[in-house]
């Protein structure tokens, strides 16, 4: 399996993975600027990419995800993790430019590019114990419409699975995602 660790950071990258960064450190393998497309890999190269608080960092989130999919096999895996918009992370650093919540991810489907394989909405302690995570990760699209203010997550976590058949365009941006079927 080979796997790509987008944005792995300064001090961590998954194991066995391509390490790819803006940064240079001493397990980033490749420096690259997110914002710079194509990325420096060929079509249909990794099997599984991790993106953990990266996709809030990038200028155009879609182009990033298109480039994402071009680079990715059919029924390779991506899993991204980022601040959910209800969350005081999400826009406590000063270079997250985006916001997202389940409802953001969910619209990807649309596209036929991506599958939701599962989710998880991350809480605190107390969401926890109340049950409020349970309930949230059940119905997430209730929650976020409802109650998401009231009893904010910390988290998103999104996996899914990319999708590539002959009658898809060749672009997420070119399909309308908020078109349905």
């Amino acid at each position: 399996m080979k796997i790509l660790d987008i944005g792995c950071g300064p001090v961590s990258k998954k194991n066995g993975s391509i390490g790819m960064d803006i940064r240079p450190a001493p397990h980033v393998d490749v420096v690259h600027d997110l914002n710079i497309l194509p990325y420096p890999f060929n079509e249909n190269e990794f099997d599984y990419v991790e993106m953990s608080h990266v996709i809030e960092h990038v200028n155009r989130p879609l182009h990033v995800l298109n480039e994402v999919i071009r680079i990715s096999n059919y029924d390779a895996t991506i899993r991204i993790i980022t601040p959910h918009y209800t969350s005081h992370l999400s826009y406590a650093d000063l270079e997250h430019f985006h916001h997202f919540g389940w409802t953001s991810f969910k619209l990807l489907e649309n596209s036929s590019f991506l599958k939701i394989k599962k989710h998880k909405l991350w809480f605190t302690d107390i969401y926890k114990i109340f049950g409020i995570s349970i309930l949230a990760n059940l119905f997430p699209h209730t929650w976020e419409k409802y109650f998401s203010f009231i009893f904010p997550a910390l988290y998103i976590e999104i996996f899914f699975t990319v999708i590539k058949t002959n009658g898809n365009s060749n672009s997420l941006i070119e399909n309308n995602i908020y078109k349905k079927g």
